[in-house]
């Protein structure tokens, strides 16, 4: 009995191999994906950045092309009426 008791305990306190998870387990080189979501991560900020700058820019630019067009095709100052006040 107590060589039967020792075997099972001997068992039961034998460390098994630990299961992976099923995206390990089915990538050959290891799981490489999990690199994936930290370059996301870290990329964004930077997108939203040249985002953000490009659409203030088109703006900007837009604006100075509409103020160089306004000054060639605006209306011209009439020259009898006089802007001087007093």
């Amino acid at each position: 009995m107590t060589c039967a008791a020792l075997a099972g305990l001997v068992l039961m306190l034998t460390p098994r191999s630990a299961a992976a998870c099923a995206t390990c387990i089915s990538s050959p080189f290891g799981d490489q994906s999990y690199n994936w979501p930290y370059l996301g991560l870290i990329l964004l900020p930077f997108g939203l950045m040249v985002a953000i700058a490009g659409i203030l820019g088109y703006l900007n630019w837009k604006t100075s092309i509409m103020r160089r067009l306004g000054g060639y095709f605006g209306a011209q100052d009439d020259p009898h009426i006089i802007k001087e006040t007093t």
